[in-house]
């Protein structure tokens, strides 16, 4: 099993974390291949094993990342980055926990000692996770999103008019602070922040949500994943930003964004035992009695 190390912002206290994975690593393989800018990150914090094969991959190019899986390092940001370069390839991302919350790391910080024998002995599945793409006349190139879609008035005190078509067919007119077309994926993340649905990960369906929208009957809309979503933005008196997970592009009215379902997906390793509804049980904290533990306490 070829593996793969990518990561961002790794804290000193989990340096030990990272050493002990290296290790294990470099002792079952006999090299680390590891991406460039986080190995310059963390270079003055680990040792390399003795007489291990060290080999870099860029993070601005796919060619040279040739892995079964790569582990993501972090939290849910640092693994949406890893769609750089794993888009289009057979590679699926493990993310290792190093952050906060994680809907979409598998496995904490505090599991890597045992990881690579549950690994080899199969004990894990993967995941397919359909993305989005957006087009603009503005943009060099296509964007593609594993969370979501979302445009926004960059000014604060203008609200967004935004005409939605989904298929060609007229929609409504939201004005807003913004829109977010998201996966299921990503529905625990900004939409949900924003009211919109938490969706089960395997569910055919994209949920196009309003920010703050003028007219409160705007409410969170399911949509069929085979659609096409058009944005037109055509008298916003500020200028647009549009984001694709992390990414921010600038935009000017006026302007029309098409969001669809990509061609490819992304492939997330699951651990035994870990299923979309224990995650949101376990990070929500559903089914805790807070009152009862508050008078425990």
């Amino acid at each position: 099993m070829r593996i793969a190390l990518f990561g961002k912002n790794v804290q000193k206290e989990d340096m030990t974390y990272m050493q002990s994975l290296l290790d294990r690593i470099a002792e079952r393989t006999g090299s680390i291949l590891i991406c460039e800018d986080f190995f310059n990150e963390i270079r003055n914090e680990i040792t390399l094993p003795k007489d291990c094969n060290l080999k870099l991959f860029s993070s601005h190019g796919r060619e040279d990342l040739q892995a079964d899986i790569l582990f993501s390092l972090g939290g849910d940001g640092t693994l949406l980055d890893t769609l750089s370069f794993c888009k289009g390839k057979d590679t699926a991302v493990l993310g290792i926990n190093f952050g906060h919350l994680g809907f979409l790391t598998s496995v904490g910080r505090e599991d890597c000692n045992g990881l690579l024998d549950k690994l080899e002995n199969g004990y894990f599945k993967i995941e397919e996770h359909s993305l989005l793409k957006a087009e603009a006349t503005e943009l060099s190139e296509v964007k593609y999103a594993i969370n979501e879609i979302c445009v926004r008035s960059l000014s604060p005190s203008a609200l967004l008019e935004t005409e939605v078509f989904v298929d060609g067919e007229y929609l409504s007119t939201y004005s807003s602070d913004g829109l977010i077309l998201a996966t299921p994926t990503g529905s625990t993340a900004y939409s949900m922040s924003c009211g919109g649905p938490i969706i089960s990960p395997q569910s055919k369906c994209l949920c196009l949500t309003p920010i703050a929208p003028h007219n409160l009957t705007h409410r969170p809309l399911i949509i069929p994943e085979d659609s096409e979503i058009e944005f037109d933005m055509n008298h916003s008196e500020s200028c647009i930003s549009l984001h694709s997970d992390s990414q921010n592009h600038i935009l000017h009215s006026p302007a029309k964004v098409t969001i669809s379902k990509a061609g490819f997906v992304l492939k997330l390793v699951r651990m035994e035992n870990q299923t979309f509804f224990s995650a949101i049980r376990n990070k929500l904290m559903w089914g805790t009695n807070l009152r009862n533990a508050k008078k425990n306490d």
